[in-house]
């Protein structure tokens, strides 16, 4: 392992108050940004030692360990994970998926499947937001572009809110994790410390937001004080492991997966 601890996260504002003050530390911490699609395999690859990843990837590696008590999750609306259609939702036929969440990707099989009974037709997506050049019924944009889509008369279908309907849990989307046997001294506390120190500086940490984003901070303090979560909690890991039932139903992650922590 380099000298300095090679950390990879997602580039959204969600991910913002996981990493408050972690930039002030490039003596001993690097940070690498990048879509969470692309994370896994930089971790497989050694290019960074511990990585916030998408939670399907957790269960499709088999090789990796939790670190504790802090995920993004959400408790019905996410507003930054939605399906944005131009007919009824029953009426949707083709789905374009933004492939930077593989969970979101899988979250969206499993919803419009088990809730809706509905077996689109699924194809990658790259435009991020601008639905309108869509050849699809409808599209899956993520992140901070599912944020700035004007609704423009579309069907919007909010996948956190979906899952909490469908199932009455939370839905973990992303978690950090190590590889197993990997052990960094201190990672766990460092974390957890930066964690809680974001989120004691949410209200600064929108402000920047809003000012990058080019929304109003308002919406960016709401979203990250009440759409996202930031732990991992019993109900957290229920639902964790439910997501992972219906994935393994509809053959989107191996059987045999278990639940990892972290000892270090």
């Amino acid at each position: 392992m380099s000298k300095r601890l090679r950390m990879g996260v997602v580039p959204y504002m969600n991910a913002k108050p996981l990493i408050y003050g972690l930039n002030q530390r490039a003596d001993s911490l690097e940070l690498t940004f990048e879509v969470p699609s692309l994370l896994p395999n930089m971790l497989n690859n050694d290019q960074i030692d511990v990585a916030l990843i998408p939670s399907i990837e957790y269960f499709r590696n088999g090789n990796y360990a939790i670190i504790p008590d802090i995920s993004i999750s959400a408790i019905g609306t996410v507003e930054s994970v939605k399906i944005f259609s131009k007919v009824p939702l029953h009426a949707i036929h083709t789905v374009a998926l933004d492939k930077s969440s593989l969970t979101s990707c899988a979250l969206t099989r499993i919803i419009l499947k088990e809730q809706y009974h509905l077996t689109p037709r699924y194809t990658s997506w790259n435009k991020h937001d601008d639905v309108s050049q869509a050849d699809t019924d409808a599209v899956l944009i993520i992140g901070d572009n599912a944020m700035k889509v004007a609704d423009n008369g579309y069907v919007i279908l909010d996948l956190g809110q979906a899952w909490f309907e469908y199932t009455g849990l939370p839905f973990v989307f992303a978690v950090w994790v190590v590889k197993r046997g990997c052990h960094i001294s201190g990672i766990n506390a460092l974390l957890k410390n930066a964690r809680d120190n974001g989120v004691r500086s949410v209200e600064t940490i929108a402000v920047a937001e809003s000012q990058r984003l080019q929304l109003p901070r308002e919406r960016c303090f709401y979203y990250l004080t009440k759409s996202i979560r930031y732990n991992l909690g019993e109900d957290e890991i229920k639902g964790l492991r439910a997501f992972y039932h219906h994935a393994t139903s509809l053959g989107l992650a191996p059987k045999g997966a278990e639940v990892v922590f972290n000892e270090t």
